[in-house]
């Protein structure tokens, strides 16, 4: 993915400034795509591990607010990346206006 989203920036300087506008935002919902696929594998790698400390320890034992911390951080870390790909598509799709339009 590097290597085709790297080779996407560099040929953006050879077109027109509306061209370089829609290939960057392209570029930029890639990233966002991205991040949104490696946050949802650690969110599931987070329960996954909250899932082997609860029962490593008990469901009675005294740290089980280790595994209920991890399910939390780890829900918590998801909505923080699906709220930046959620923004930055209505900031896109104009629904959030940032710049007054002249």
């Amino acid at each position: 993915m590097a290597p085709r989203l790297s080779a996407m920036l560099l040929s953006v300087a050879a077109q027109a400034p509306e061209d370089r506008a829609a290939a960057m935002q392209a570029a930029f919902d890639q990233v966002l795509t991205g991040m949104a696929y490696v946050g949802a594998g650690l969110c599931f790698f987070g329960i996954v591990w909250a899932g082997f400390l609860l029962m490593a320890e008990g469901a009675e034992g005294e740290n089980r607010g280790r595994a209920r911390n991890a399910v939390i951080m780890a829900v918590v870390g998801l909505v923080v990346v699906l709220l930046a790909k959620g923004i930055a598509a209505g900031i896109v799709g104009r629904i959030i206006e940032v710049l007054p339009q002249a």
